[in-house]
């Protein structure tokens, strides 16, 4: 079914026009519409990407038929290529969008369009059956001189044997498992192991496609996108206290390819021998790109306005750490851990640049340390002197999930350990033991004293390639200690993002910043940006802090666009002070973290509110209300014996005694996260920065629910999971997160380009009205009504503001659903 897209909104999403052809072409096979699309369509096969004025002749109307709109969840990936050693992250980037049918008539409306009900691969407009066949520019393949995945062997089932499917790639994602469907369907209402289809065992996935495999094919080449309908994209994963815990992959009402191998190497590039890649190499801003096509034939659909293909092309992000930087030389080796010289002078014997040499070390040197520091014995079989290009370490890889649970891909259990007095111990989250013992051990403060850690560890790479002005030197120094981290040349946040880019109001941005008290103080001490200051914008610890958690934990919302029910956000300074329990002098430090070093150059835990994001005791938010029974959780066992609470509410704010308790229950509590999740609240909604956090209502995210866990209603979602005008993802206008429009030039041309395909008068983003609907001179939709349209007591047909605030108050607070007609 197709969804109108209501009335004004600056920030609405693409454009329109009048009719639409498809072009006569012979019958073809359907299965060569994507390759065909990619080789007709200029923005795919040349230097010619972006076709078209920048402006359009009338900057009042849609300038195409249809606008397709291209994001990535997270604006940034950051992994390895080579996991022939060990692996932190698995390679997983999407494409999504969204298809509307732009307004062809002042008093008409723009359409969501949906999937056929019997075959979520075919777009339905009317009578036109079309598809959005998908690929990325002169990226058409992952694995070989790009990517060490499938090809690297791994003992999956665990026999000591390997065949066909048993290699890294269908070894790391078997914790998540189906019954039937990527819908959640549960036809026995079963939780029993043998009835689970685990994906990498049951559902193997095939060379250079997402996680999905063959249920849903997401391959890097001649695929078309997958409608994912009112449920979503479900998978299941297995909790410490709770079998079955849903994780929803895509929300409801998107069309993605899901978790693509995508590398940041193009065809181009890689077509040298993989040993002589360079780090000037890696392209961070792969260029995605998704064109209509007809259904049966897979001609390429014509747009009226020009008589070219319907194409688009868009952001999907994809770089690779710097821990080359210190761990491939003495900067973290010191004079103790030395094996990584040896397995650098055999790759460099064997023609490997300095680059690839320094990153076959960086995986022997983590070894080794972890060995030394932990008691494993990864290298135990390791032979510096082995002539073996393919087995090095004597193992099967070394996959960090397998014994530290990782919320970002849906492992909730980790190991256990025995500690020196022979106390069993819960390995601590992959995230929080990574970031606490870079933090502590080389927080690179630069002169205002924020981490340059960030940057430094995180990717930083350019579309240009170059290194100049890049944040980490080639011994792993922050080379803007004497500086200002923020003078960097930029990268996948810092000297990319509109909440770093002094020109935003100059290059897109129509309306103000609506910020609430947090992000006014953060505005005036640290961006200085939108305040005639032409600063230099925020630092990644501004957003990724404890506050964050601290004023989620006290939300408890009914309507998260206008911001009604219980919440601290909406408060002056000292009232969020009090209401977390700190002194201003705290909450200011909160808000701005900065490194406190010790006598040995060390951050030091319990005064750095910069490891405050990392640390083992601090406020973690509760998941849930469960079920209580004598002295703790009521709890069942299923037919494998795993214990299952009992979830109430997911709502942990909810008011307990509106609550119906199961038979047997004495009572019900909430409990925080890491009572259900050995990853705590890493990487979830919990945990992770919100709009909300320094912006005013309505520009904030939207309630959770769809998601659950991941996000809760009564909370404020993730950005990623949020709808919001007419059921467009927020994506869909602003971008992702870390590159949310308008971006700046020095680091991503590609997001820089994007939205000149859709905004008429060539802006470079967010999405204005006139992308999808006809407007006025004020740039607000003749569809707007003087009696029904008003914001503030004022009618918005002649205010964009005012149009821009009310699309945003007005967008319906479903936690993800598909908004109904």
């Amino acid at each position: 079914m197709r969804k109108f897209l209501y009335a004004a909104a600056a920030v609405a999403i693409t454009f329109a026009g009048g009719c639409t052809t498809t072009e006569k072409t012979t019958e073809a096979d359907s299965a060569a519409a994507p390759k065909e699309a990619e080789k007709m369509h200029p923005a795919v096969s040349g230097p010619k990407r972006y076709e078209g004025a920048l402006a359009a002749a009338d900057i009042n109307k849609p300038k195409n038929d249809y606008n397709i709109t291209i994001n990535y969840e997270l604006g940034m990936h950051c992994t390895g290529f080579d996991f022939s050693y060990c692996c932190v992250l698995p390679p997983y980037n999407s494409v999504q969008s969204q298809i509307i049918k732009n307004a062809t008539g002042k008093k008409r409306y723009p359409e969501l369009l949906e999937a056929d009900e019997n075959d979520p691969g075919v777009v339905v407009d009317g009578t036109k059956r079309m598809r959005l066949a998908y690929g990325h520019v002169d990226n058409t393949y992952s694995e070989g001189n790009k990517l060490k995945y499938w090809n690297v062997r791994y003992d999956v089932n665990g026999d000591g044997k390997y065949t066909d499917n048993e290699n890294v790639a269908n070894a790391y994602f078997t914790h998540l498992y189906v019954y039937k469907d990527l819908k959640g369907t549960n036809p026995k209402g079963t939780s029993k192991d043998s009835e689970k289809a685990f994906v990498g065992i049951q559902v193997p996935i095939p060379k250079d496609n997402g996680p999905a495999g063959a249920a849903v094919a997401s391959p890097m080449k001649n695929g078309h996108l997958h409608y994912t309908g009112k449920e979503g994209t479900i998978v299941y994963t297995k909790s410490p206290v709770l079998d079955n815990v849903p994780i929803v992959l895509t929300n409801p009402g998107i069309w993605d390819a899901l978790g693509l191998p995508l590398t940041p190497f193009s065809d181009t590039a890689a077509s040298k021998d993989f040993l002589t890649l360079v780090e000037s190499d890696i392209q961070p801003f792969q260029e995605a790109w998704v064109s209509l096509v007809d259904a049966d034939n897979g001609s390429p659909v014509l747009d009226s306005h020009t008589g070219k293909p319907i194409t688009f092309v868009g952001t999907n992000p994809i770089d690779v750490p710097n821990c080359a930087n210190c761990h491939g030389n003495d900067r973290a080796n010191g004079d103790k851990y030395q094996l990584y010289r040896q397995e650098r002078a055999f790759w460099k014997g064997l023609g490997a640049s300095d680059w690839i040499a320094d990153l076959k070390a960086t995986s022997i040197s983590i070894m080794e340390m972890h060995d030394d520091h932990n008691g494993t014995d990864f290298l135990k079989n390791y032979d510096p002197n082995g002539r073996s290009t393919d087995n090095r370490i004597g193992r099967d890889p070394v996959l960090c999930q397998k014994c530290h649970a990782d919320n970002v891909i849906g492992v909730l259990a980790s190991s256990t350990f025995k500690d020196k007095d022979g106390k069993e111990k819960t390995i601590p989250p992959l995230t929080q033991a990574i970031h606490t013992v870079h933090q502590t051990e080389a927080p690179m403060p630069d002169h205002e004293g924020r981490s340059a850690a960030c940057q430094g560890c995180h990717p930083a790479h350019r579309q240009d390639g170059s290194m100049e002005g890049y944040p980490i030197t080639p011994d792993g120094k922050n080379a803007y200690a004497a500086r200002d981290n923020r003078d960097a040349a930029g990268g996948c946040y810092v000297g990319r993002d509109v909440h770093s880019n002094p020109n935003k109001d100059r290059d897109g941005v129509g309306t103000d910043e609506h910020l609430n008290a947090i992000g006014k103080w953060l505005q005036a001490n640290v961006s200085q940006i939108g305040n005639g200051k032409n600063g230099k914008g925020l630092w990644c610890t501004n957003c990724h802090n404890q506050l964050a958690r601290e004023l989620y934990q006290r939300d408890n919302i009914s309507q998260a666009f206008k911001q009604e029910g219980t919440t601290l956000r909406n408060k002056s300074l000292k009232e969020i002070a009090k209401g977390i329990g700190v002194d201003m002098k705290t909450l200011e430090a909160m808000m701005d973290p900065k490194v406190v070093l010790d006598k040995k150059g060390h951050d030091t835990p319990e005064k750095s509110q910069i490891l405050a994001t990392w640390a083992k005791q601090r406020t973690v938010p509760d998941i849930a209300v469960i079920a209580l029974q004598g002295n703790g959780p009521m709890v069942s066992k299923d037919e494998d014996g795993d214990i299952n609470v009992v979830p109430l509410s997911a709502n942990p704010a909810v008011q307990i005694a509106s609550l119906t308790l199961p038979e047997g229950a004495t009572g019900a509590a909430a409990v925080p996260y890491e009572a259900a999740t050995h990853g705590r609240d890493y990487w979830l909604s919990a945990g992770a920065p919100h709009c909300a956090d320094c912006h005013a209502a309505p520009y904030v995210e939207g309630q959770g629910g769809v998601a659950f866990p991941i996000n809760q209603p009564g909370k404020y979602s993730l950005m990623r999971y949020t709808k919001g005008h007419a059921g467009l993802a927020c994506q869909a206008c602003h971008q992702s997160i870390h590159g949310l429009y308008p971006v700046t030039t020095r680091a991503d041309l590609t997001s820089y380009r994007q939205a000149t395909q859709y905004n008429p008068d060539g802006s470079h983003g967010p999405f204005k009205c006139a992308s999808c609907h006809e407007t006025n001179e004020n740039g607000v939709p003749w569809i707007a009504d003087d009696d029904e349209h008003v914001w503030k007591g004022k009618p918005i047909l002649e205010d964009y503001e005012a149009a821009v605030s009310w699309m945003h108050a007005s967008a319906p607070d479903l936690g993800g659903k598909i908004p109904e007609e």
